[in-house]
Order: C-alpha cells, then sequence, then structure tokens
C-alpha cells in the first residue's frame, strides 16, 4: 500500500513538471522560427514522453494490480523505464544549463545579452524543472530497486506449495 501511495506521488509531480516544462520549452520554440534552441526540443520530446507514459503506468498500477503485491517483472520494467528516463531529463537540464551560459553573460540574466529577461529566465525555468525531474526520478528509481531486493519473497514449488525441510528419518533402518 506504501509503494502505490509513493509511486502514485512520484509519478505524479512528475508528471505535473513535465507539463510545465512542455509548455515553456514550447513557447521558445515558438518565437524563433528558424534558428530553435536544441534545447527546448529535447526539453519537448522528453515531457511529451513524460506526459504519455506515465499515466499509462499509473492507471495500470492502480487497475491491474492484484492485491497489495507487485510482481517483480512488472517492477524492474518500471524501474528501466524510470532510468531512461531520468537519463533524459538529465541531459535536457544539461543542454538548458549549456544554452544559458552560451547565450547569456555568464549564465545570469542581465541586459548584456541579445535576449530578453524574460527567455532567460524561462531558460532557467526549464532547467530548475528538469533537473527536478531528475532528481525525483532517480532517487525513485533508487528506492523501487532497494525495495525489491529486501521485500520478501515468498518461496514456492513448481506446484504452488510451500517448500519444507523434512529431518531426515533415522529410525528403523
Amino acid at each position: 500500500m506504501v509503494m502505490k501511495i509513493i509511486r502514485w506521488c512520484v509519478l505524479t509531480f512528475t508528471l505535473i513538471f513535465a507539463i510545465v516544462v512542455l509548455g515553456i520549452s514550447g513557447h521558445l520554440l515558438a518565437i524563433r522560427h528558424t534558428h530553435y534552441w536544441h534545447f527546448a526540443a529535447l526539453a519537448v520530446a522528453v515531457s511529451s514522453l513524460t506526459i504519455l507514459t506515465f499515466p499509462v503506468i499509473l492507471l495500470v498500477n492502480t487497475f491491474v494490480g492484484s492485491g497489495d503485491r507487485i510482481s517483480t517483472e512488472r517492477i524492474f520494467g518500471e524501474a528501466l523505464w524510470l532510468s531512461i528516463m531520468w537519463i533524459l531529463w538529465l541531459a535536457t537540464g544539461a543542454n538548458a544549463t549549456h544554452a544559458a551560459r552560451v547565450h547569456f553573460f555568464s549564465g545570469g540574466c542581465s541586459f548584456f545579452s541579445g535576449f530578453s529577461s524574460k527567455i532567460c529566465n524561462e531558460f532557467r525555468v526549464v532547467e530548475a524543472f528538469a533537473y527536478i525531474n531528475f532528481i525525483i526520478l532517480l532517487c525513485y528509481t533508487i528506492w523501487l530497486f532497494a525495495y525489491e531486493f529486501t521485500r520478501d519473497q515468498p518461496q514456492s514449488q513448481p506446484g504452488g506449495a510451500q517448500t519444507s525441510q523434512k529431518a531426515p528419518n533415522t529410525t528403523g533402518q
């Protein structure tokens, strides 16, 4: 039960932050029609992937889940996808940081650049939310692996019965 609540909170917050990144990155792409910022295109792609896949993960875990036990395969599949997503969010944040340092004087929003401070602040928002999503997903993925490797698994035989070790028969030889 605790795992479902944590999963729901993590994926929902990441989904909300991805919607913010999608809107701001879309605006950054819209204001430059020819020479667009590449980090903004990456941010649109990564946030779109997040918006398309995280609700599916939430719905599958909500409606298909069998009780409180979640299968190992589903946990590893989710951890694999989340690992890919935090790598993409890290790349988005790093590209946004690089673009801000290239286009703005020492990365700060000042009047020395050819762009307005509003655009500079939008760079910063994309950076911040990309890094926040990266940190949230990285921590959740680590927690997911730790949860999977430390939870108790019932040991069962192929027939489904529990195994029990019998003492050797030493009487009547």
